[in-house]
């Protein structure tokens, strides 16, 4: 039938086993403890007290998750004969948690013993994350919050949490450090991995750095919180002016600055420019706040509900093995949260605000989704041709201009060129023409003015980018 298992924690030091843990480890039954490496071992010795170790496993075991596994087999394992006290420094210990996940029955009992942070704690103020050190390449950590770290087991493993650290500590935080029995020490984070001494025992506390002026790096977070500033009473007066439409053009100018740096493949810049579109929703959200219409969770809320909600390829049962089975599919999403019975309601819906050329690009594809498509590029070109013939016949002009434009729309699209991009580009390479041309004929003593169109159109032939 098998006995039960009892998690106790025993602190690594001899002096912290607590009185019901004391009674339990001598009140007969199987002792195993995870490692002989602790205060708890040597009273037991002390006391001529029967116990197993699990050491052998650190040296069978590759990392500190196998280790755990191999740790709450050996427990489970060691139970099928008989009640078994298993003894741990911290019940945080995984092994300690996959024990209790594990779905035996009964389900393990707890005892649990004395932090291994000790002293460290009596110097938190506020919110407090407790991590293993270990588990470093995990962290999600933010400045807000005092980070307690524990079994910095080696150098190498402290230096390895300090790079993670320092992507969002300042590296002359104050923080504290502690081995075993011994007083916590005040030193500066970039000095985590010089210490004296690391082994299980060591821990460290990395305070809390609450204000947006100490730190040297921010989250998006710090950005909501200086826009609350700013926006607040005794903040911008610029700020906290702005309305929603007064932003517009802001937002639309930003975009756009994007779209260049990109172009221009400077990261970057390209860096600074999403900064600046990011300013915009954040201060959009806080203005929104101090409405009370909505805040910047709703806008991440709402956001990520559409992302799980279009992408039923991912988070649902629908499959899509290509881009453009995933375009489809999210149009179809699409008009079935929108109610939207009719490819005509969903062309309708297309966003006002676009640009004409973009919103035809769009109108394209949605026709184009129902099937009214040209094969190709060139279909759609020959009719454009056909259009701009009948301009230069002095028919309906803006009726055939538009036609011509609407051709080209759907040219850009069986192509997979933005036009919005490929005209901006047409644009500054006929000015670096003008330049050019301007260039030379100041190079020769000449200006505009003295020169007929013909001229300046040879002028313009001659010069080739």
């Amino acid at each position: 039938m098998g006995g039960t298992i009892t998690i106790i924690g025993t602190g690594w030091n001899r002096g912290e086993l607590t009185l019901r843990a004391v009674d339990l480890m001598t009140g007969g039954g199987k002792i195993l403890l995870h490692t002989d490496h602790c205060g708890c071992a040597e009273w037991l010795l002390e006391r001529g007290i029967a116990f197993a170790s699990l050491d052998a496993l650190y040296e069978r075991c590759e990392d500190f998750d196998a280790l755990a596994r191999a740790a709450a087999d050996a427990v489970k394992e060691a139970a099928r004969s008989g009640d078994v006290l298993y003894c741990v420094p911290d019940v945080r210990d995984l092994s300690a948690r996959l024990l209790m996940a594990s779905g035996a029955q009964p389900r393990p009992r707890v005892v649990a013993g004395p932090p291994v942070e000790g002293a460290l704690l009596a110097l938190c103020r506020g919110e407090t994350r407790m991590v293993e050190a270990s588990d470093w390449q995990e962290y999600h950590l933010t400045p807000r919050e005092n980070c307690l770290i524990r079994e910095l087991a080696s150098r190498e493993l402290a230096a390895e949490v300090k790079l993670g650290l320092l992507a969002v500590y300042p590296e002359e935080t104050e923080i504290w450090m502690m081995n075993g029995e011994a007083e916590p020490e005040a030193m500066l984070l970039y000095a985590l991995d010089r210490g004296e001494k690391y082994d299980h025992r060591t821990c460290a506390l990395i305070p809390a750095q609450r204000s947006v002026l100490a730190l040297e790096r921010w989250d998006f977070e710090h950005l909501n919180e200086i826009m609350r500033i700013l926006c607040g009473p005794g903040g911008c007066p610029w700020d906290r002016v702005q309305t929603h439409q007064s932003l517009r053009t802001c937002m639309l100018e930003e975009a756009y600055e994007v779209i260049d740096a990109i172009d221009e493949g400077d990261m970057d810049h390209l860096c600074e420019e999403l900064g600046d579109v990011l300013l915009q929703v954040a201060i959009h959200a806080e203005i929104a706040r101090l409405h009370g219409e909505f805040d910047i969770s709703d806008v991440t809320t709402a956001i990520c509900d559409k992302m799980i909600r279009r992408h039923t390829h991912v988070f649902g049962g629908d499959d899509a093995q290509s881009a453009d089975q995933v375009l489809d599919l999210w149009s179809r999403n699409k008009m079935a949260e929108r109610s939207q019975t009719t490819r005509t309601e969903s062309m309708r819906d297309i966003t006002r605000a676009l640009p004409a050329m973009l919103k035809a690009v769009k109108v394209m594809k949605r026709s184009g989704e129902a099937g009214l498509r040209d094969e190709s590029a060139r279909q759609a070109a020959e009719r454009c041709a056909r259009r701009l013939n009948d301009v230069t016949l002095d028919q309906d002009a803006e009726g055939a201009l538009g036609e011509a434009l609407l051709d080209l729309a759907e040219m850009a699209f069986l192509m997979k060129v933005d036009p919005e991009i490929a005209l901006n580009g047409a644009i500054k390479r006929f000015i670096a023409r003008f330049d050019e041309i301007e260039r030379t004929i100041t190079a020769e003593g000449r200006g505009f003015e003295a020169m007929d169109a013909e001229t300046l159109r040879k002028y313009w032939d001659l010069v080739k980018l």
